[in-house]
C-alpha cells in the first residue's frame, strides 16, 4: 500500500524545502534546503496537526523540536 503525502506550503523556511504529511500513517517526509530527504515515522498526532492547521511560527524549530530531536520518532534517510 502506498502512503499519499499532502504538502504543507504555507510556510517558508531557510532550512526546509518541503513537508509533506501522513495524517493517516503518521509519518512526514523532510526534503532540507541542501537536499537530504528523510521520512520520519511515529509522529504524534498533535504534533502533525500543528502543522496542518498552520499552528506553528517557524517550520525550521518545528522540524528540528518535534521530529530531528524528538526520541520517540523513527527516521529513515531517503536521499
Amino acid at each position: 500500500m502506498q502512503t499519499t503525502f499532502l504538502y504543507a506550503n504555507d510556510y517558508n523556511s531557510s532550512a526546509v524545502e518541503s513537508v509533506g504529511i501522513s495524517e493517516g500513517s503518521n509519518q512526514v517526509k523532510v526534503t532540507f534546503k541542501g537536499g537530504s530527504t528523510y521520512l520520519y515515522s511515529n509522529v504524534c498526532s498533535d504534533d502533525i496537526y500543528q502543522v496542518t492547521l498552520g499552528g506553528i511560527k517557524s517550520l525550521g524549530k518545528w522540524v528540528t523540536k518535534y521530529l530531528v530531536n524528538n526520541g520517540d520518532v523513527d527516521y529513515l534517510q531517503l536521499a
